[in-house]
C-alpha cells in the first residue's frame, strides 16, 4: 500500500526579508533633528582653572616669566572663616590671630565682607601686578560644595555704591589646604 504525499512536506519555507527601509527613514529625520537642536540646548558652567596635572614636566607647561610681579591671590576657607593671601601680604583678621575674615557671631560665612576686602585689595594691585585678574581658591576637605560656589561668585564681582564692579573673575581651585 502507497501512501500519499502528505501536504505538510509539499509546502516550501518562505524567507522573510526584513523592511530597513522605515527605520532607515526615521534616522534620516531624527539625527538632522537631534544635531540642530544641540546648538539651542545651553548647559549652566562654571568657568574655573584646575591644577596641572601630577608628573607634568615644566617644559610641558608654559614656564611664567620670573621678571613679573604676581599678586598671586588665594582664599583659604575653613571652619573658621577665610583666610587671604597675596604677594603684597597676608591680611589677618581684627585681632591679627586667625582667620582674615572670620565667622559672622551666628556661624555663618560673611561673603559681603569678603567681596569688600577682595575689592579693597583689586584696587592696591591695579597696575602694579600682572595677574589682577587671577584668585585661587582652597577648601578644607570638610568645606561644603555650595560654600565652595558661593565663595567663587563673591570672589569675581561685588557691588559697591550701586555699581557692579568686576574683581577676579580667572578663578582657579587649588589642590588642597596648605
Amino acid at each position: 500500500m502507497a501512501f500519499k504525499p502528505s501536504k505538510r512536506s509539499s509546502r516550501s519555507i518562505e524567507e522573510i526579508e526584513i523592511n530597513l527601509t522605515p527605520v532607515m527613514n526615521l534616522m534620516v529625520v531624527l539625527i538632522p533633528l537631534l544635531l540642530s537642536s544641540a546648538t539651542y540646548v545651553k548647559i549652566g558652567v562654571i568657568d574655573l582653572n584646575l591644577p596641572p596635572a601630577v608628573g607634568t614636566t615644566v617644559s610641558q607647561l608654559d614656564a611664567p616669566k620670573e621678571t613679573e610681579k604676581k599678586l598671586d591671590l588665594a582664599i583659604t576657607i575653613t571652619n573658621e572663616g577665610f583666610y587671604i593671601s597675596s604677594s603684597m601680604e597676608i591680611i589677618r583678621g581684627t585681632n591679627k590671630i586667625g582667620p582674615s575674615i572670620p565667622l559672622t557671631e551666628d556661624r555663618t560665612y560673611d561673603f559681603k565682607k569678603l567681596s569688600e576686602k577682595l575689592y579693597e585689595i583689586k584696587k592696591q594691585s591695579l597696575n602694579k601686578y600682572s595677574d589682577t585678574e587671577n584668585v585661587v581658591i582652597q577648601a578644607a576637605p570638610e568645606v561644603r560644595y555650595q560654600l565652595l560656589i558661593d565663595t567663587m561668585d563673591a570672589a569675581r564681582e561685588c557691588t559697591v555704591n550701586g555699581q557692579k564692579y568686576t574683581l577676579f573673575p580667572d578663578v582657579s581651585l587649588a589642590a588642597g589646604v596648605i
